[in-house]
């Protein structure tokens, strides 16, 4: 073939892919997206839609004071929280935001008595897809200290490590950094895939009197410390990271996506090559957002709300748990293992940010349906018999508003679970000393209607009309999970 050949044939492939590289128009092709300034925007917002969340929780913990540190709840959510979205009521919070662009960190867990839950778990913020391996490294002392490594294979984003009594992790000394270096005097070492992020610890509670004072004591005496100062590789994270930005969700998505473009780099090469394309399409460029001329973003948003009701609508996506209850594909939560996965990433953060893996908590869903009530409504949820859970485990049913925060109610009653003094008909206790087991119910109705004097253990209050229910925190599950069988609306 001559010279002219060759360039000609070229010059006819840019062509065709205008106005991206081939590799670029590819990937929106494959979500279904098409390769234009709308098309590019529609990716980006599904792209940056963790941010949303991940601003909630920044904001509210660097408000407190700054990042890298450790800061204790003291008690459990009420509708007053804000560091934390979509809480449960049984367990006590401590959160972090850390930021390893000057240091690495060291987090210190006391040890634990065998039978309660706890977890500190590592998150990032969701920005970018990932599938280098990320390890975990376990020293176990015997003789002489041995290496056990426990590798994160093909993560996608989100909660890239956990410490506590699911993984049976060893009390000491963890250390969180940027980079692989030694673990020696380590009882492991986790690598994040990002210079910032979150840790979110949370502890069980097993009654709201004397147990909270032992929670705060264990979450006080845990730890995180800066070790190994560096010259910073980025500016410190702070609050005016999130300021002044748009009140349009859509533009506000963008405008942190560009903030934090430099912040996570994609690290696979199918994004390191495809997404800056993209983003420079979209108007994302050099850490600012300007809308394109030629980009819609009503249609844009269109489109990427579109791509999660696809998602949402495809059975194979939410495995069936029996009486109509389906739970999302376990590896499509908490971490993510395919670049097709920025969708369900995007819907796993509006609907369930900060969600563990399968191996810790599940989080069922009534199907398609949302559950909500309006004034002088009532949801009655029969079950078929108590849920088993293992010994550090618990279930709850629990009342959010559309933000995802608890609501508020004069009752200050949030959530109904295994710890609520739930009875059967007969007045027995569904978890007291014996084996019985057999039907119960649980309410849920509006505040505006005191509940029957036999309901009092065994009913969530909802204030206002709209807001959402969620069957949630069904947590540590052992054996056959019983959901309610039925969910009727009085």
């Amino acid at each position: 073939m001559h010279l002219y050949h060759i360039l000609f044939a070229y010059l006819l492939t840019l062509i065709e892919c205008a106005p991206l590289p081939c590799h670029s128009g590819d990937l929106l092709r494959s979500l279904g997206l098409p390769v234009d300034e709308t098309g590019a925007t529609a990716f980006s917002l599904l792209y940056g839609t963790p941010l949303i969340q991940f601003l909630q929780i920044a904001n509210g913990t660097l408000h407190f004071g700054e990042s890298n540190t450790l800061y204790n709840h003291n008690t459990t959510a009420t509708a007053s929280t804000r560091t934390v979205v979509r809480p449960n009521v049984d367990t006590i919070y401590a959160e972090a935001i850390f930021d390893l662009s000057a240091t690495d960190l060291v987090l210190t867990l006391p040890a634990m008595e065998e039978d309660r839950f706890y977890l500190a778990a590592f998150y990032d913020p969701s920005v970018i897809p990932v599938c280098s391996v990320f390890t975990l490294t376990i020293e176990a002392s015997v003789t002489v200290r041995s290496t056990q490594r426990l590798t994160f294979s093909n993560s996608f984003g989100d909660n890239f490590a956990s410490l506590g009594s699911v993984p049976a992790s060893a009390a000491g000394r963890y250390l969180l950094q940027s980079t692989n270096s030694s673990c020696v005097g380590y009882e492991g070492c986790i690598t994040s895939p990002t210079t910032v992020g979150t840790l979110l610890f949370r502890v069980e509670v097993k009654n709201n009197s004397t147990d909270v004072a032992y929670v705060d004591s264990y979450l006080d005496s845990s730890t995180l410390s800066p070790i190994n100062p560096r010259t910073p590789c980025l500016p410190a994270l702070t609050v005016a990271d999130f300021d002044n930005l748009s009140s349009s969700t859509a533009v506000s998505t963008l405008q942190l996506t560009a903030r934090f473009e430099s912040r996570a780099i994609p690290e696979t090469a199918l994004f390191q090559a495809a997404v800056p394309a993209i983003f420079a399409l979209a108007g994302i460029y050099d850490g600012s957002y300007s809308q394109p001329t030629a980009a819609n973003l009503t249609l844009a948003a269109a489109l990427a709300n579109a791509s999660m009701s696809a998602f949402a609508d495809t059975p194979s996506n939410y495995p069936s748990l029996g009486n109509g209850w389906s739970v999302l594909n376990s590896s499509l939560i908490g971490t993510y293992e395919s670049g097709m996965a920025i969708i369900p990433r995007a819907l796993t953060a509006i609907e369930l940010y900060l969600g563990n893996t399968a191996n810790e908590a599940l989080y069922p869903t009534l199907g398609t349906t949302q559950l909500s009530l309006t004034d002088s409504e009532a949801y009655l949820f029969t079950f078929s018999g108590k849920p088993p859970i293992a010994d550090d485990g618990f279930w709850s049913v629990t009342m959010y508003d559309t933000t995802g925060y608890l609501v508020a109610n004069t009752q200050n009653t949030w959530a109904v679970g295994d710890r609520s003094n739930i009875t059967f008909p007969n007045g027995d206790l569904v978890y007291g000393s014996g084996t019985e087991d057999g039907t119960f119910q649980v309410l849920v109705q509006d505040a505006n209607v005191p509940p029957p004097s036999n309901w009092t253990a065994k009913y969530v209050l909802v204030p206002n009309s709209g807001e959402r229910i969620d069957a949630d925190h069904f947590v540590l599950i052992a054996g056959f999970l019983r959901l309610p069988v039925e969910v009727t609306l009085l």
